[in-house]
């Protein structure tokens, strides 16, 4: 196998990683982030108990959702990105 060939396979885990890596920072950022605006507008005392009713509904969904399907994707997506970039690392570290 040419370096060059070898070169691309790094490169092309390297990217990968990265990609993962930031995927679910984003995921798990973004499951944080619309709870705490949920959370923020059940605090306003304007709203009409039907509103109140819809984004009580929507937060126990989202904080549903957060326990069950996105911090575990979020979680699997950081750990199999860091796993990627520590291969592509420490093989760059190993070769001569």
């Amino acid at each position: 196998m040419t370096t060059l060939l070898k070169n691309r396979k790094t490169t092309l885990l390297f990217i990968t990683g990265a990609i993962l890596l930031l995927a679910g920072i984003i995921l798990w950022l973004y499951t944080d982030a619309t709870i705490q605006n949920l959370q923020q507008i059940l605090q306003d005392p304007n709203l009409t108990q039907d509103d109140r009713n819809k984004a009580q509904g929507s937060l126990d969904w989202w904080t549903n959702a957060k326990t069950t399907l996105y911090y575990p994707t979020a979680i699997t997506l950081i750990t199999i990105g860091l796993i990627a970039l520590l291969y592509v690392a420490l093989w760059a570290i190993i070769q001569p």
